[in-house]
């Protein structure tokens, strides 16, 4: 292989493995961002199951309160 051929070559090389190694820093950004949409999704979904299960208890004792009250 001709030297000019061989330093043609070993640029084309770096040039992709720079390339693949952006493309890994900008998926890690992506996953991370993807990773804490996930948990405020969930927390989300935390506070307001507490809410709705508060609110059916409170239905389901006043239910269970009338029930008593009437009979």
């Amino acid at each position: 292989m001709k030297p000019a051929d061989r330093d043609e070559l070993l640029i084309r090389m770096d040039e992709r493995i720079k390339t693949i190694f952006n493309a890994q820093e900008d998926f890690d950004v992506m996953f991370t961002n993807h990773l804490r949409h996930h948990e405020m999704w969930e927390a989300d979904i935390k506070l307001h199951m507490r809410w709705w299960m508060g609110v059916i208890f409170t239905m389901c004792a006043a239910t269970i309160g009338a029930t008593r009250y009437i009979l």
